[in-house]
């Protein structure tokens, strides 16, 4: 509860910075650029309002997304984050397209008269050094609390620091000389916020349809599952990405004729090797499986125990020891039946332990799919 107080204090202090840079830029930006007859930094001003319910957002959904489990979520709720992600996506999308439409009724109605003043390349000057100083910033707190909404947003603020150098770049073309220079440079932030938009939605629609992780992430998780003494190999291994973390479901085989206990034993080392090494995984399910059933399942057509008692009591009823069977096992294989029953070593002399196990044998011959029958005779006081 402290890391997540500790985080969620981290985001806050972080959104509070990054609101009220953006806002002082926003105003700049805006009022010089309008002044100063510059409607690339106009249109930089407009992006930087943006970047404020973008800043909002994030809070938000990082407060929201930190919430433990509950009963109708009971995986978290880290898509909160993965859906905002998208909301400031479409944003950023639509500023763009206000800004493209505007730059180019500029050029085509012949309307850039007055060349842009001096101040404005101090705005965007100052613009580029702020956004660079908020990209370092908000990169550093995201590394340190482990937030990726904070790297995305850190990146975010680098790719201003770009937009504003382009600014800076068409404001002194267009003080120069070059007249078209200011609204070719607001096309272009247009285009570029544009990119970025459509990647950000991109990425966020892959998250909300269970995509898996990298192939190196995965390479690692492969490896850490093999490594744990028992598992025989995996038939089944997915992934799926909600929000920063990854849940794993995956099948191992093991040795068939180990106990119940044994195989869940293995199956709890996999699930805290795969917890302890991988970062990031919130949840593991982990299968046991005899064998590979991915394709078929070769003994599913095999009667169940309760059926089984039924036609063995009818075959081995007669026979000698049937009233002492302490335990018996059944191994369901590649669509055979596998028997082990345990009696006591009293029933009969150790002479007749081989004929009295031949008799069970061929007292189920014509029950199908019976590969095998051994008996283990045990001392009286096991």
């Amino acid at each position: 509860m402290k890391t997540n107080h500790f985080k969620q204090n981290t985001i806050l202090t972080v959104s509070i910075v990054s609101a009220g840079v953006n806002t002082i830029l926003a105003i700049l930006k805006i009022l010089i650029g309008y002044i100063g007859h510059s409607q690339a930094l106009m249109a930089d001003g407009i992006h930087s309002f943006s970047d404020l319910i973008s800043d909002a957002l994030v809070f938000f959904a990082a407060r929201a997304g930190d919430q433990l489990p509950d009963k109708e979520h009971p995986y978290g709720h880290q898509r909160i984050e993965t859906i905002t992600s998208i909301v400031i996506a479409l944003i950023l999308f639509s500023v763009a397209i206000i800004i493209c439409v505007d730059a180019f009724s500029h050029i085509l109605h012949n309307r850039l008269i007055e060349r842009p003043t001096f101040p404005t390349i101090i705005i965007a000057a100052i613009s580029i050094l702020a956004n660079e100083w908020l990209f370092y910033y908000t990169k550093l707190n995201g590394k340190k609390i482990d937030s990726n909404l904070l790297l995305v947003n850190a990146w975010h603020h680098r790719s201003d620091a770009l937009v504003s150098i382009i600014v800076l770049l068409s404001v002194i073309g267009s003080m120069s000389g070059i007249h078209w220079l200011d609204a070719a440079g607001a096309i272009l932030i247009a285009l570029l916020i544009f990119k970025m938009s459509v990647k950000m939605i991109w990425q966020a629609s892959q998250e909300l349809i269970d995509r898996g992780v990298d192939e190196k992430t995965f390479l690692l998780i492969e490896k850490t599952i093999l490594a744990v003494s028992g598992v025989r190999s995996i038939h089944q291994l997915r992934t799926r990405l909600h929000g920063k973390t990854i849940l794993v479901d995956l099948h191992i085989i093991v040795d068939p004729f180990i106990s119940v206990s044994e195989g869940h034993h293995i199956g709890e080392c996999v699930h805290f090797s795969l917890m302890k090494n991988i970062k990031n995984l919130q949840d593991v399910t982990v299968h046991i499986d005899p064998e590979n059933d991915e394709l078929e399942r070769p003994s599913l057509h095999l009667p169940n125990r309760e059926k089984m008692n039924e036609m063995l009591t009818a075959h081995w009823k007669t026979l000698p020891g049937f009233e002492q069977i302490k335990k018996m096992t059944l191994h369901y294989l590649s669509g055979h039946l596998y028997i082990e029953i345990f009696l006591p070593e009293s029933v009969t002399t150790k002479e007749s332990h081989i004929k009295l196990t031949n008799e069970y044998r061929d007292a189920v011959k014509s029950i199908a799919n019976i590969a095998s029958v051994v008996i283990h005779f045990m001392p009286e006081n096991k």
